[in-house]
C-alpha cells in the first residue's frame, strides 16, 4: 500500500507540473483567462520586480519542508504550533506585501489599488462620510444612488475604510511634504483625498493583505478537527502560496474570507464540544459577514446544507437534531444580537438594505446579459481553478478520489458535500459571470484542507509538499507578470 501511495504521489506531482507548463505556455501566447469579448483578467504591461516576491515564496517553500515531515508537526508542543502558525501568518503577508511592491512605486502603487474607483467604490465613499448614524439609518434610501459596489451591498466595507481614514487621521497631526505629494497623486482618481487619508489608502491596503492573512489560523482550526493536526498543518503552506490570496492581497475579499473561516471554526467547534457560547459568536461572525457583503447568503447556505447532510449521516439522529436545534438557537441568538446591536449603534435596518442590494444586483445582472450564461458555466470552474492554483486542485482532487471511498470519516465528506454543493449551486444559478477568482475567493480555501488531508497520508510528504509548493509560487509569480489584477484607470 506504501508503493502504491507512493507512486500516486509522483503522478499527482507530475500532473501538477505539466498543469503548470501548459498555463505558462498558455500567458506566453497571450491566451486569456476568461472568455473575449465578455471579461477577461487583462494583460499586464507594467515593469513588474519580482525578486522580493521570490524570496517570500521560497521562504514559504522551507517552511513547507520544514513543518510537514512526517511527524513533525504532531509531535510540536503548544507553544512551538502557535510560533509557527505565527510564522506562516508572517510568510503569508510578507508574500503579499511583496507582490503589491512589485509595481510602481512601493507603498504608493498599494493605495492607488484602494483610492481608484475601479478597483473599489468603498474608500471614496468614505471620504465624503459626515455623520455615520445618520449616513447608516438613511443607507436604504440613498444606496441606489451609490456607484456599483456599493449599491449592491452592505455599507459594511465604507465603514471599515471610515474607520481606518479616521484613525490615520488621528495618528497624523502634523504631515510631511511626502503625505502631501501623495494625496496629490491621488486626486487623478476624481478625489480630493487629505494627506492623513491619502496615508490611509495605503494603510488599508496592507491591512487587508494582514487580514487575509489571518485566516490561515482560522482554516488551521476548522482543519484540524475535520482531518487532523498533520493535515491542517500541511493545508497551511498551500494556502498560504494560493494565488488569489497573493495577488488579490488588496481586495477588501480578503476579509470576508476571514469572517467566512472564523465563522465556520467557531459553528463547527461549537457543535462538537457542545458550547453555546461558541455557537453565539459563531453566530455574530455570521452577522459580521452580512454587514459586509450578501455574498454571505452563500456562507449561510453552506452552513445549512453542512448541518442537513452531517445529521443524514448520524446514527443517532434525534440526539444529533436535539443538540444541532440548541447550537442553531444560540447562533441565531448571537445573529439577532450582533444587528440589533447595530441598530442601536448606527440604526442599521438590514432588511430594506438587503431588498435594495438585490434589487440593484438584478438591475446589474440584466445588463450584463451579453454574457453567456453557459459559456460562463463552464469557465466559472477554470477560472476559480487557476486563481486557487493548479498545483492546489490537482492535490484537492487527488484527496476528494479518496475521501468519496472512505466511509469512516463522516464529518469530512460531509463538509466537502455540503461546500461542493454550495459551489455548484453558485455557478448554475448564473449569478455570477466573470472574475470568479476574485469572487469566489472566500470558497477557495476548503481545497487547502483537502491537499494538507491527502499529504499527510503520503510517504515523504515534506518533499511532496514542497514540490507542490514551488509550483504554487511559480504559478503566482507567471500570474503577476503577465496579468493585470487591479485594472485601476
Amino acid at each position: 500500500m506504501a508503493q502504491r501511495t507512493s507512486q500516486s504521489a509522483r503522478r499527482a506531482v507530475l500532473l501538477s507540473g505539466l498543469a503548470l507548463a501548459l498555463f505558462a505556455w498558455a500567458l506566453a501566447a497571450g491566451i486569456p483567462v476568461g472568455i473575449r469579448g465578455e471579461w477577461t483578467w487583462l494583460p499586464n504591461r507594467i515593469p513588474v520586480r519580482l525578486a522580493s516576491s521570490l524570496a517570500t515564496g521560497l521562504a514559504l517553500v522551507l517552511a513547507a519542508w520544514l513543518f510537514c515531515r512526517s511527524g513533525r508537526w504532531e509531535r510540536m508542543g503548544r507553544w512551538s504550533r502557535l510560533s509557527a502558525l505565527i510564522l506562516f501568518v508572517l510568510l503569508t503577508f510578507a508574500f503579499q506585501a511583496a507582490i503589491l511592491n512589485a509595481a510602481g512605486l512601493p507603498l504608493v502603487s498599494a493605495g492607488e489599488i484602494i483610492a481608484s474607483p475601479v478597483a473599489t467604490t468603498y474608500y471614496g465613499i468614505a471620504l465624503e462620510l459626515g455623520d455615520v448614524r445618520s449616513w447608516v439609518g438613511s443607507y436604504p434610501s440613498v444606496m441606489g444612488d451609490l456607484p456599483y459596489h456599493a449599491k449592491t451591498h452592505p455599507p459594511g466595507f465604507v465603514l471599515f475604510f471610515l474607520g481606518v481614514q479616521r484613525a490615520c487621521a488621528a495618528l497624523i497631526q502634523e504631515p510631511g511634504e511626502l503625505l502631501h505629494a501623495l494625496a496629490e497623486r491621488y486626486r487623478v482618481f476624481g478625489i480630493g483625498p487629505s494627506p492623513s487619508e491619502a496615508a490611509a489608502a495605503i494603510v488599508s491596503a496592507f491591512l487587508i493583505a494582514l487580514v487575509g492573512a489571518l485566516s490561515l489560523l482560522p482554516v488551521y482550526g476548522l482543519g484540524r478537527q475535520l482531518v487532523g493536526s498533520g493535515g491542517a498543518a500541511c493545508a497551511l503552506p498551500m494556502l498560504a502560496a494560493m494565488p488569489a490570496l497573493v495577488l488579490l492581497a488588496a481586495s477588501p475579499d480578503q476579509i470576508l474570507l476571514m469572517v467566512t473561516a472564523l465563522t465556520l471554526w467557531l459553528c463547527y467547534s461549537a457543535w462538537r464540544a457542545r458550547s453555546w457560547a461558541r455557537a453565539f459568536l459563531g453566530g455574530a461572525a455570521l452577522g459580521l459577514a452580512f454587514f459586509l457583503s450578501f455574498a454571505a447568503l452563500a456562507l449561510a447556505a453552506w452552513l445549512a446544507a453542512w448541518a442537513a447532510i452531517g445529521l443524514a449521516g448520524c446514527r443517532n439522529r434525534r440526539a444529533a437534531a436535539k443538540q444541532l436545534l440548541l447550537a442553531g438557537a444560540a447562533g441565531l441568538a448571537g445573529f439577532l444580537a450582533f444587528h440589533l446591536l447595530l441598530y442601536f449603534a448606527l440604526d442599521y435596518r438590514p432588511l430594506p438594505v438587503i431588498s435594495g442590494a438585490l434589487a440593484a444586483h438584478r438591475e446589474v445582472t440584466a445588463l450584463e446579459q451579453a454574457r453567456i450564461y453557459w459559456k460562463w458555466l463552464l469557465m466559472n470552474p477554470l477560472e476559480a481553478s487557476v486563481f486557487a492554483g493548479l498545483p492546489l486542485v490537482v492535490a484537492a482532487l487527488w484527496s476528494l478520489r479518496e475521501a468519496a471511498g472512505d466511509s469512516r470519516r463522516g464529518r469530512w465528506r460531509a463538509f466537502l458535500l455540503s461546500w461542493l454543493a454550495v459551489l455548484v449551486l453558485l455557478n448554475l444559478s448564473g449569478t455570477v459571470r466573470g472574475e470568479v477568482g476574485r469572487i469566489w475567493l472566500f470558497l477557495m480555501w476548503p481545497l487547502a484542507l483537502a491537499a494538507g488531508d491527502w499529504l499527510s497520508r503520503q510517504r515523504n510528504r515534506h518533499v511532496i509538499a514542497a514540490l507542490l509548493v514551488v509550483f504554487q509560487v511559480c504559478q503566482v509569480l507567471l500570474m503577476r507578470g503577465y496579468l493585470m489584477m487591479y485594472n485601476i484607470r
